[in-house]
């Protein structure tokens, strides 16, 4: 991967609120390539020593240790440039899942310039725990489906994650409120948007 600086939005919220969701409707936007964290550590082969490692993590509901997960990022999005899936100087990142701390703000800051926060902030834990438990029935996936996991994944989201929104500048931090229909969710995202596309 080049030295070059990429342009980001960053979106971000407590597991459960829409990210995955949002972030696939943002993808199809003309300039904006989606890059959902969740769906490239899902991707790690079993053949690979971090499979196992990761999958653990997971299941705990604790997040990746920073320097192996920048550096699995890193190794998706160099190999997304290669093959032409991205193209930085004609789209911005959406990043989702990625920073998750300060340190890794820290360490990413030489790479990406995030030129707009969506924080999509949901009051209600139990809303979020429902939300959870429901696509872990549609989608199998282990790591929503336990309620003790769910809300130390919540935990963890408070005290690791959520602090990320003041070490930007609170001019591009937009709060949106991610309760409603998909559609509904977009067209207030895209409305903090615009003025930047």
């Amino acid at each position: 991967m080049s030295d070059q600086r990429f342009r980001a939005i960053l979106l971000i919220g407590m597991p459960g609120v829409g990210k995955g969701t949002q972030g696939k409707l943002l993808g199809r936007t003309r300039g904006i390539f989606h890059v959902s964290t969740g769906e490239i550590l899902r991707s790690i082969s079993a053949e690979t020593s971090e499979y196992h490692f990761v999958a653990d993590c997971l299941s705990r509901g604790q997040f990746i240790p920073d320097e192996l997960m920048i550096a699995i990022w890193h190794r998706w999005l160099s190999e997304q440039i290669d093959s032409r899936t991205f193209c930085p100087t004609e789209q911005l990142l959406l990043l989702d899942g990625i920073p998750r701390n300060h340190h890794q703000c820290q360490r990413l800051d030489d790479r990406i310039q995030v030129v707009q926060v969506v924080h999509l902030a949901c009051p209600n834990d139990d809303l979020v725990v429902n939300r959870l438990k429901q696509r872990a029935q549609i989608e199998g996936r282990s790591d929503d489906s336990d309620e003790a996991i769910i809300r130390r994944r919540l935990e963890v989201y408070r005290r690791e994650t959520a602090p990320i929104l003041d070490f930007y500048p609170a001019s591009i931090v937009h709060q949106v409120d991610p309760l409603g229909t998909p559609v509904e969710v977009f067209k207030r995202i895209l409305e903090c948007l615009t003025p930047m596309t």
